[in-house]
């Protein structure tokens, strides 16, 4: 073979040149043109990171494909529900769970003096009879026979059962602390709506939108209420979102009451709070935002909104702004608002329904009446309220939660939006969780099991994940609250 020829075709001749071939003969670079160059790379190389094996040719099918062994997960962890994990599980002996408890010894201070021969008073101590209802948490998982077989990244049914017991914790987490049974009979109540129930204005502060005192003045002033007389508690933790956390904590809290040793500075992680009760541990819980944004606008992989006979029929909304001495918005609150809802039953949540624009000026209260949706097979149990930002879109993005309410009986449900639940804040839960104390409990009437369901027809393997159990909060006046917290560095605000 002489400079200038390559070998291109079928054979080779005898000299060392191409015989036949493409060409019909021998074939010289000059011969080459580029057309066929481009060709003949293609025909080699390993593509332009193609990824649908069925477009796959020339060098690019004789590629082995290559995956990363190891599963990625972007997804909630056990160390992700913090109040479950801190909670003592004890059991509950029927689904309706009875105890007593004792709120007073009898008398006051001062109250057994007496004269030598006096009529000694007639005191005893004060007890009352409670009732928690146990609530059934479950979840359905199947895998089938050709998935077992197949070789995977990991075991699937295994990995299924984590995810399901995951659901399990997740739906204890959430509700714990905004579970509400008036507006979905199946959920038991968390500390928001236990705490607005009792309504001890002692055990609540209101921070209007704003963040907290730079020396923690909320947390202090809570843990000296629960500690006085009548209550006789301690508050040993704190439960927040990881925005309060980091803004409200970790960037203002004085140094000086700051817990644990070290040289302590504004701006380090913040692991508790000194109060002249004792420390108070913080914990950040990534179940507790800044409200909650409608179903329709959240990023996938959330769930869709449901859809079919099963959806709860969306209602249809309006407000109506009027003076009202109850009212908590101010001058700086005055403004264009819009509202929306969202039916709530046990398939899940409707279509969001949107309100005009309503006027707001300082001293309102805005009447949002909901009109029920046609009943169908899931009647809507209760409504979740939602508005703007001030002088905000009606873009479902652009609300966030205001308030859960139950539905009302008739063809309506009316909320007073009085400015009193802030949109875009969260509340700050303080919590006595002395092992001791037995303020508050995990109640299971049965713990996490797995209870195999058995195929019909298909060849598969589907199992059920149950828990049954509440939240029991035996002392009311061993938890608190602070409402209305705005983070410094939040990025939707309501005004």
């Amino acid at each position: 073979m002489y400079p200038g020829h390559i070998p291109f075709g079928p054979s080779v001749g005898s000299n060392g040149d191409l015989d036949g071939g493409a060409y019909g003969g021998d074939v010289s670079m000059s011969q080459f043109i580029f057309t066929d160059t481009n060709e003949f790379r293609k025909a080699v190389t390993a593509g332009n990171y193609e990824t649908d094996v069925k477009t796959f040719t020339g060098g690019r099918a004789l590629a082995l494909q290559s995956i990363e062994p190891t599963l990625l997960r972007t997804i909630q962890e056990d160390k992700h529900f913090v109040f479950f994990n801190k909670l003592t599980a004890t059991n509950a002996g029927s689904t309706v769970d009875e105890f007593t408890i004792k709120t007073a010894i009898g008398g006051y201070p001062g109250s057994t003096f007496n004269s030598e021969m006096g009529d000694i008073a007639d005191t005893q101590g004060t007890y009352s009879r409670q009732v928690g209802l146990v609530k059934f948490l479950m979840t359905k998982r199947e895998v089938s026979v050709v998935q077992q077989s197949q070789k995977t990244l990991v075991d699937t049914i295994a990995e299924e059962k984590v995810d399901a017991a995951r659901e399990l914790k997740t739906s204890v987490e959430w509700a714990s602390f905004f579970g509400d049974s008036t507006v979905n009979p199946l959920e038991f109540d968390g500390l928001f709506a236990i705490i607005n129930t009792t309504n001890d204005s002692d055990l609540i502060k209101d921070a209007r939108g704003k963040g907290l005192s730079y020396v923690a003045q909320e947390v202090i002033d809570l843990a000296a209420a629960v500690a006085g007389q009548g209550r006789y508690g301690t508050i040993t933790d704190v439960f927040c979102s990881l925005a309060v956390k980091a803004a409200e904590f970790d960037q203002k809290l004085d140094p000086a009451f700051r817990t644990g040793g070290g040289n302590q500075k504004v701006g380090t992680p913040v692991d508790g709070v000194k109060t002249s009760n004792g420390e108070v541990a913080i914990n950040q819980d990534v179940f507790i935002q800044e409200a909650e944004m409608p179903f329709a606008a959240r990023p996938a992989p959330f769930p869709a909104i449901t859809t079919g006979s099963a959806a709860p029929v969306a209602p249809t909304i309006a407000g109506v702004a009027g003076a009202n001495a109850a009212s908590k918005f101010t001058s700086e609150h005055a403004g264009n608002y819009y509202w929306a809802v969202e039916a709530i039953s046990k398939a899940g949540r409707s279509p969001l329904a949107l309100s005009a624009q309503v006027v707001t000026a300082s001293g309102d209260r805005v009447v949002v009446t909901v009109t029920h949706g046609a009943d169908n097979a899931n009647v809507a149990t209760g409504f979740a309220i939602y508005r703007s930002r001030k002088n905000g879109t009606n873009a479902p993005a652009d609300f966030r939660l205001v308030a859960r309410v139950a539905r009302a009986a008739g063809a309506t449900t009316v909320y007073n939006d009085d400015n009193q639940n802030v949109p875009g804040t969260s509340p700050v839960f303080l919590v006595n969780m002395a092992p001791g104390a037995q303020a508050v409990q995990l109640r299971r009437l049965l713990p996490m099991t797995m209870f195999p369901l058995y195929p019909t027809s298909k060849a598969s393997r589907p199992w059920a994940q149950l828990l049954f159990c509440y939240l029991r909060v035996a002392k009311t006046k061993h938890i608190a609250m602070v409402k209305n917290v705005l983070p410094g560095n939040a990025s939707w605000k309501p005004f």
